[in-house]
């Protein structure tokens, strides 16, 4: 179950009344009677093709999925959604999930089992620009979190809900019928290659994103970090269009946000989300300021919105960094927040207060990549300690632009390379044992703007 600290929802759960039954293709007749979560369901183990009729109450539906990690990459991984339906009484809900080795690519082999289903909670959050506001219009994620996994496996899983199982038959189903894919992560300390998307700003480009949606999701991203700034306002039909904008790329890769300052509504933006709740990370700040670990990569998301944000975050991110610098199993710290500490931009330009509270725990920890936005432009500064070009130090990243309207590209002494945002931009990074690759690509994919390798 999701924690929340300022953002608190409301959360219930209950079973649905088993009033329609629809029949799998195929029926198990020696099927074991199983407790799952509270829920008397049968399970199987026999071959599923799911219902016959995957909605049985169109505001059951389940939209704008997607996939976050509140805890451990390598064994758990969560799945969210939302409904027409608020009514946290009315409806549990559930995953079903299966290695994609034994249910196929497209689910269609997927078996029944207690072992592979889970339940979750429904959140209310509300169109607030504080915290505990419950006056403006009310909204609703369901949030799953799927543990005990294996590492480093394809797993596909369908999300939603459904009142009983029994006999091979799915009771009163509302459920996706096209499956989201995910792979674990390999367990911590790991070197093998892993493929990273950093991107952010897309603030209004829903329809360029659409356009090559499917050309980003064929990059088979392990997952996907972004920094900020998803929609123009953060208004939940602006969220829920972003979703649908993404969907190809969500569908198959666990996403992790920071927050951005176009995200006017927090409230909102924390609803869409379960994020790490990291121990030391002030109360005020859970799922602002968060980390994990995913196989020799150390990625941190922190909350850059004003500088009493980056100066309440300062304690717990030195704590976290040192932690990280003094695992043997972490080769790399990837940092990502939406103000940048360096940038020459003609619009924003850096930022004094990420300068003061956190570029001194940059360079103290030798973090490698330091990843923002918020110009919408591209600039890759050198290694940067003590306001100098250095051997090695801290490199950062401004990748503002995937799909929001561009800004004017600049250049001052840490300025390594800077492109224009009318291009449009996003980063994939690669990490292999002991380096990493990172490559700029303009929007549309068919430019590179900029190559950086980091050998250790």
């Amino acid at each position: 179950m999701r924690k929340y600290a300022i953002y608190l929802g409301i959360l219930a759960t209950a079973s649905l009344p088993a009033c329609l039954q629809s029949t799998t293709a195929a029926q198990a007749a020696d099927a074991n009677t199983a407790d799952v979560n509270g829920q008397t369901d049968t399970a199987s183990g026999d071959t599923s093709t799911g219902p016959v009729v995957w909605q049985t109450n169109p505001v059951n539906a389940p939209t704008a999925m997607h996939l976050t990690w509140q805890h451990d990459p390598a064994t758990t991984v969560t799945v969210q959604w939302t409904t027409a339906a608020t009514d946290l009484k009315g409806y549990t809900p559930k995953a079903w999930f299966d290695t994609k080795a034994n249910a196929g690519a497209d689910g269609a082999k997927m078996t029944f089992s207690a072992a592979q289903t889970a339940t979750g909670a429904g959140e209310l959050y509300y169109q607030s620009l504080v915290a505990g506001d419950t006056t403006g219009p009310q909204y609703l994620t369901w949030t799953v979190e799927l543990t005990g996994l294996t590492p480093d496996t394809d797993y596909v899983l369908r999300a939603g809900t459904w009142s009983d199982y029994k006999n091979g038959a799915f009771i009163q189903p509302d459920l996706t019928q096209e499956v989201m894919t995910f792979h674990t992560a390999p367990k911590k300390g790991t070197r093998q290659p892993v493929k990273v998307v950093l991107a952010g700003d897309s603030r209004g480009g829903n329809a360029l994103i659409t356009a090559n949606a499917d050309r980003l999701a064929a990059i088979g991203a392990a997952f996907w970090v972004f920094n900020g700034d998803f929609t123009d306002m953060g208004l939940q039909e602006q969220w829920d269009a972003w979703f649908l904008a993404m969907h190809p790329i969500l569908n198959g890769a666990p996403l992790m946000p920071v927050q951005g300052n176009h995200e006017v509504f927090p409230p909102m933006y924390y609803g869409q989300f379960a994020l790490p709740v990291n121990a030391g990370v002030p109360d005020n700040y859970t799922e602002h300021a968060w980390s994990m670990n995913y196989a020799n990569i150390h990625v941190v998301g922190l909350d850059s919105t004003s500088a009493a944000a980056a100066s309440d975050q300062a304690a717990w991110l030195d704590a976290d960094l040192t932690a990280a610098r003094a695992d043997a199993d972490i080769d790399w710290i990837v940092v990502a927040m939406h103000y940048p500490a360096y940038s020459a931009c003609t619009n924003h330009g850096s930022t004094a207060w990420v300068q003061k509270y956190w570029v001194p725990l940059f360079e103290k920890h030798n973090v490698d990549l330091v990843f923002a936005g918020h110009d919408h432009n591209y600039e890759r500064t050198w290694p940067w300690v003590n306001n100098n070009k250095a051997a090695k130090g801290p490199v950062y990243v401004v990748a503002g632009g995937f799909f929001a309207d561009g800004y004017t590209n600049g250049s001052d002494i840490w300025t390594a390379t800077s492109t224009h945002g009318n291009k449009h931009n996003y980063v994939v990074m690669t990490v292999n044992d002991k380096k990493l690759d990172f490559t700029a690509y303009s929007g549309d994919g068919a430019t590179t703007l900029d190559q950086y390798s980091i050998q250790k």
